[in-house]
């Protein structure tokens, strides 16, 4: 079967949306393996060296509280995250990595190494350098436009 690109209208933006498309789905795919999808696996990393409010990791993964909460409900039931009060605010909720999930989180992480390393490997240091500025300088400018 022929892959279908996505088609804006802009080559590029094509290109973009058609690598990020496929380096994401491998990543999930390959996290999958350990239980994880690539967001868990994302809000796990986000925990990973200090406990945070689920607002600021809704804010910290650019996804809806609602999206945070289901998520944090089925890390808590496997025993990887815990749900805690806020030493100060009461009405916040604290996430919190558990040691099995600092286990987990360990496990996973290099497994997405290893796909993040295999995403890149037809580019020199070099090149994936290259890339990464230009995609923080369209960032930068999308940035500015929406804040």
């Amino acid at each position: 079967m022929k892959t279908m690109k996505p088609r804006t209208g802009n080559d590029v933006i094509d290109a973009l949306l058609y690598a990020a498309h496929r380096v994401r789905n491998a990543a999930d795919a390959t996290l999958r393996d350990r239980g994880l999808s690539l967001q868990s696996y994302k809000l796990m990393r986000a925990l990973e060296h200090s406990d945070h409010s689920m607002r600021e990791v809704s804010e910290i993964l650019h996804i809806s509280p609602r999206t945070v909460t289901d998520m944090t409900d089925g890390l808590e039931s496997r025993g990887l995250v815990t749900r805690g009060p806020h030493p100060v605010d009461r009405r916040v909720t604290l996430l919190h990595l558990t040691q099995e999930g600092g286990r987990q989180l360990a496990a996973a992480a290099a497994l997405a190494e290893q796909s993040h390393n295999g995403a890149l490997s037809g580019l020199s240091r070099q090149d994936q350098q290259a890339l990464r500025e230009l995609l923080d300088r369209v960032a930068a400018v999308e940035e500015q436009k929406n804040p």
